[in-house]
């Protein structure tokens, strides 16, 4: 199937070969990535797992490092993959706004290509989502047309590294409200924000949330993308693998099991692509 895989991860391969001693200054890091064994990839080995899942392309992001230098490494590769990768792969930026001089590190990814940031962990690196470092992220993301990718932390449910960190379901709510018009994704099928859309007054004020698939069969159960779907409506809905963590072709052949085909073209290309286009990726 041609699509598009909207949450993937990358490294600098210089960050694959200082894993260990990255993990050693980077808590949150070595959580995630301190085992040997916690999957880390590189442009060529997502390109070669996407021509597997027969998808076009992918939104890359990165990991939310707390020192400038990693962010900045980071930031340079993912911008360079995506220059080179003939439109196949769509560049989102890391930042920490708890960093002074963020923003500068932040208009550099940008100047490189980056079209959005994400993805975002701010409680991981130490920065309030609904503060003041939050509103000037989202201030900038909404005047410079770009897409914002948060990790979404569901409250319930068996421990994982990572699990905690990124923004739970009602910041996610109160972010989108306060800044309505600036399209955002809740990864992790939003952490079980969709359920309040039932809600009228939630459904009108958070109408530019995406909710993407990743990691999804790690913690729910196999119909739960066709119950998103029939909450949000098809078109908010987006695929994503959580490569490398998952297997792209793997997913895509989980939702085909769930979703009606025109539906899978929508979730699994056709939002995304109609997403970043719109935002200014072509």
């Amino acid at each position: 199937m041609a699509g598009m895989d909207a949450h993937t991860h990358l490294f600098a391969p210089g960050q694959l070969l200082g894993r260990e001693q990255i993990a050693q200054g980077d808590r949150t890091f070595r959580e995630m990535y301190g085992d040997p064994a916690a999957k880390m990839a590189v442009a060529r080995q997502l390109l070669q797992a996407l021509d597997e899942a027969e998808l076009d392309s992918a939104v890359v992001a990165g990991f939310a490092f707390t020192h400038e230098p990693d962010l900045i490494e980071q930031n340079e590769y993912l911008m360079e993959a995506a220059r080179v990768s003939g439109g196949r792969l769509v560049p989102l930026a890391t930042v920490n706004p708890a960093l002074p001089g963020w923003e500068r590190v932040a208009h550099h990814a940008l100047d490189l290509g980056a079209r959005g940031f994400g993805e975002l962990r701010p409680h991981n690196q130490g920065w309030d989502p609904l503060g003041e470092q939050g509103r000037r992220l989202c201030g900038l993301a909404k005047d410079s047309g770009l897409v914002l990718l948060w990790h979404c932390s569901e409250p319930v449910g068996h421990a994982y590294p990572g699990k905690f960190g990124g923004i739970a379901p009602s910041e996610l709510v109160a972010i989108a409200t306060a800044f309505p018009g600036l399209p955002m994704i809740a990864a992790h099928l939003g952490a079980g924000a969709s359920f309040y859309l039932q809600m009228p007054e939630v459904r009108s004020a958070i109408d530019s949330v995406y909710f993407d698939t990743a990691a999804a069969s790690l913690l729910y159960d196999d119909v739960s993308v066709a119950r998103l779907v029939d909450l949000t409506g098809p078109e908010r809905v987006l695929f994503g693998s959580d490569y490398p963590l998952l297997s792209p072709r793997r997913q895509i052949e989980r939702l085909a099991a769930q979703l009606p085909g025109p539906v899978l073209e929508a979730v699994c290309g056709g939002n995304a692509r109609r997403l970043f286009s719109d935002n200014g990726t072509q």
